[in-house]
């Protein structure tokens, strides 16, 4: 007789779990952050039905993320302005992370679009500088300033939507696909945040598309050390 549910682990293995029981807490990470205007018609290709473009701007993410509950880890992504009937929020529809705990624990709970990629975030003379890399090719690199105290209410984060699209193993059964919402927590230490120009660059790759939401329009860059936490979803629509 093999080992009953109810003394399982969280997550697999089940007799040695890989990442813990949401919420996920972040503590002390480095975020850097350029705001842009691209058009919705670049945010209607990269997001899934019945997702709607909520908006033009695109918030590009590099973070270090040296103490959590899933270990430490960079985390890089795009996060776009979307809607679906009355909720509004964001959705990644790049997302990576250099280790596999997160890589994981993202994508089996929340269905989050993460991929496993090499990044660095340096400050260097007045530069913040964000470098995202896969297979040796630069596929985002951010440039940020620190010129002045800044406010998160100056970006358009909110509650973030995901995608949990989950192949079946039999060849005939339906996958397992939801749209999820979830409102965490994001805050920046009192004194610590700070803004001032930005850019970001893509390196054209067919393999990770990130340049499907090139900027039309840059607007600020951002850096600060933050507070965070990642709870339960709720299920919003199945398809």
């Amino acid at each position: 007789m093999g080992l009953p549910p109810e003394k399982w682990g969280f997550s697999n293995p089940i007799i040695a779990p890989l990442y813990p029981k949401p919420p996920i807490y972040w503590r002390g990470a480095r975020v850097q952050l350029v705001l842009y205007e691209t058009t919705e018609e670049n945010v209607s290709e990269v997001i899934p039905w019945p997702l709607e473009p909520n908006g033009n701007k695109v918030i590009a993410w590099v973070s270090d993320f040296p103490m959590s509950t899933q270990g430490a880890f960079y985390e890089a992504a795009l996060y776009v302005q979307v809607k679906y009937g009355d909720h509004k929020g964001v959705y990644e529809p790049f997302l990576y992370v250099t280790s596999e705990v997160p890589l994981t624990g993202g994508r089996e709970i929340w269905g989050y679009q993460k991929k496993l990629a090499n990044m660095s975030l340096t400050l260097e003379r007045e530069q913040v500088i964000g470098v995202v890399e896969r297979a040796g090719v630069k596929i985002m690199t951010v440039i940020s300033t620190l010129e002045r105290p800044a406010r998160l209410e100056e970006l358009p984060f909110g509650p973030i939507f995901s995608l949990k699209n989950i192949p079946s193993a039999e060849e005939k059964e339906k996958p397992l696909r939801q749209l999820i919402l979830v409102d965490g927590e994001f805050t920046p230490r009192p004194g610590q945040f700070f803004g001032g120009r930005g850019s970001v660059n893509f390196e054209r790759s067919e393999i990770d598309p990130l340049y499907k939401l090139e900027p039309t329009r840059l607007i600020a860059g951002y850096y600060g050390i933050f507070d965070a936490s990642l709870p339960f979803g709720k299920i919003v629509y199945s398809y």
